[in-house]
């Protein structure tokens, strides 16, 4: 129950959830237990970006519109492209053959970007976050390994609810 009551931001919301507004609150919730550098776009929005994935973008940006973390305003990257995520506080890579999805963790290695993508291969492969449906439903897995890599601080009560994997 823990779960849905954390990753559900409106338990009327719940009835039907699609993919995609899954994968929005999942995104969202995210950065709402995660900590970035103090030099990471100090005072300014969390920006979440999404590659690959229309429909999960649209989801966020309904999701989020006028909604803050800390005090910080949220703001989507609409069309978020590989010459700008590593402005991104939160990337979600939609699943992409495994030679692109390590070419984009290449483009924001050593940058303060919590990465999240499907499967959990990803975390495996340098991601710090792997969404995984099992059993018909989402869950996720963690490289708190990556995470430290990247700067990005989880917090204990989301590390409690995952699937802990190393590189």
């Amino acid at each position: 129950m823990l779960l849905v009551l954390l990753l559900v931001p409106d338990p009327g919301a719940a009835q039907d959830v699609s993919q995609p507004n899954l994968k929005a609150a999942f995104l969202y919730n995210f950065a709402k237990f995660a900590e970035w550098p103090a030099d990471a776009s100090p005072g300014g929005p969390l920006t979440l970006c999404v590659l690959h994935d229309g429909a999960s973008e649209d989801a966020l940006v309904k999701l989020v519109k006028g909604a803050s973390v800390n005090g910080r305003a949220i703001t989507v990257s609409k069309g978020a492209t590989t010459a700008t995520i590593r402005a991104c506080h939160v990337l979600y890579i939609a699943a992409a053959e495994p030679d692109t999805m390590v070419r984009i963790l290449d483009e924001v290695k050593g940058a303060p970007v919590l990465t999240v993508g499907d499967g959990d291969a990803f975390p495996r492969r340098g991601g710090i976050v792997g969404l995984i449906v099992e059993d018909g439903r989402m869950r996720f897995a963690i490289n708190p390994d990556a995470a430290l890599r990247a700067g990005v601080r989880l917090s204990s009560k989301l590390l409690s609810l995952a699937k802990l994997v190393r590189d």
